[in-house]
């Protein structure tokens, strides 16, 4: 039994000094009254001159005298019970009983009170509450324990990052930059051709060097979207893959406000779960970078060099990220992991942008890339930064 968790719960505390009050008062009360009781019997039967009244009437003495001793004793025998399930319950339950008294409980109470400011401030990050958050830490530095000021301070800092962060978003949202923002909606241009580099891209050429040779398990055909493509050969098939995604909510548009900007990380958990044939994560889990060390990073100006590693990648059944854009105007970037082209494509040399096959960590769903509302390969903008060359992330050998 774990005692610790229930052990610092006020309401259980104070029921707990209840029932300790009343068991002091059946320890002591319930040994006397016996003997009393037992001792005026007693009295009777000598006085009455019935020897088998006597006898009968000691016997039964005896016994209840023998059992006010074990009540007596209880408190005792209780611990040594609990001690043959393991010095660990022992201890835990010594540490629990310890706790009952008014002075822990008020103190518990205080924690509790606190961690309700703190959980409020952790799942709404704003100014006034992260001040409320400050304000009662500092009510509290008097009575509480180092690791407890360490942790609500860590939470403090993690809100104010948060609370940082949703700032830059509204930002970039206001500018057109950003980052979560469903896939382009209107029909003009070349939709699935790269966008050309931003006029402010320095245009650096190759960044990292494609070591590539990883093995995986090759390529099927499957026949999707109007379409045949020639696909990886993960542990669990693409759509059945994409299939728990959605049902698992491992995706940026399962909860926008909370995984906005998270597009990277969803897209190395899908990349990483399908390689490997995880298919349990969640949001909570899966926009957390699963497996990122798995990868490394190319980047090209020439979009072709970019295009021949996905090539080699996808037609070794290793799933790639692509980033492309984030919003219609492609002058903010988004990641997707590409799982397949056109079984139509020969070679390297003829695979392009619009022959891609993608799940899109926006909300899980399988699309190509030659549609008019398709994403398109681009090397994107946010917020006064600009993403020079096209940019994968391949799985190490």
């Amino acid at each position: 039994m774990n005692f610790s968790n229930i052990c610092e719960i006020p309401s259980f505390l104070r029921v707990m000094l209840i029932l300790k009050h009343m068991f002091k008062i059946v320890c002591i009360m319930v040994p006397i009254i016996i003997i009393i009781t037992t001792i005026v019997k007693l009295f009777k039967s000598i006085t009455s001159g019935k020897e088998e009244d006597l006898k009968e009437t000691f016997v039964v003495g005896v016994r209840k005298i023998i059992a006010g001793l074990v009540v007596g004793f209880l408190p005792t025998i209780i611990p040594y019970a609990i001690s043959l399930t393991g010095e660990n319950t022992l201890y835990e339950f010594k540490e629990c009983t310890a706790r009952v008294t008014e002075e822990e409980i008020e103190y518990y109470e205080k924690i509790q009170d606190i961690a309700i400011i703190i959980e409020k401030m952790t799942n709404n990050p704003t100014a006034e509450n992260i001040e409320e958050g400050k304000k009662e830490l500092e009510k509290s530095k008097s009575f509480l324990k180092e690791d407890q000021m360490i942790k609500y301070l860590t939470a403090i800092q993690n809100a104010e990052v948060e609370k940082d962060r949703v700032s830059k978003v509204a930002e970039c949202q206001s500018k057109g930059y950003c980052f979560e923002r469903p896939k382009k909606q209107d029909t003009s241009g070349n939709p699935g051709e790269a966008a050309p580099p931003s006029s402010g891209s320095t245009g650096t050429g190759q960044q990292g060097t494609y070591e590539g040779g990883g093995t995986g398990n090759g390529t099927v055909t499957l026949n999707i979207l109007n379409g045949q493509f020639t696909v990886v050969n993960t542990k669990v098939n693409v759509t059945n893959f994409a299939s728990a995604m959605r049902k698992n909510g491992t995706y940026q548009g399962s909860n926008s406000d909370r995984y906005g900007g998270y597009c990277l990380g969803f897209s190395y958990t899908h990349a990483w779960g399908m390689f490997t044939g995880n298919t349990s994560y969640n949001g909570e889990n899966g926009h957390d970078y699963t497996g990122a060390g798995n990868f490394s990073t190319y980047i090209n100006d020439d979009l072709q060099q970019v295009l021949n590693v996905i090539y080699q990648e996808v037609s070794a059944g290793r799933p790639v990220i692509l980033q492309v854009n984030g919003n219609k105007e492609g002058t903010s970037r988004h990641f997707v992991t590409v799982i397949g082209f056109k079984s139509s494509v020969s070679n390297a040399q003829s695979l392009k942008a619009t022959d891609l096959l993608i799940l899109d960590s926006w909300d899980a769903q399988i699309e190509r890339m030659d549609q008019s509302s398709s994403r398109f390969v681009t090397t994107g903008k946010a917020c006064h930064k600009d993403y020079t060359g096209y940019r994968i992330q391949y799985l190490k050998k």
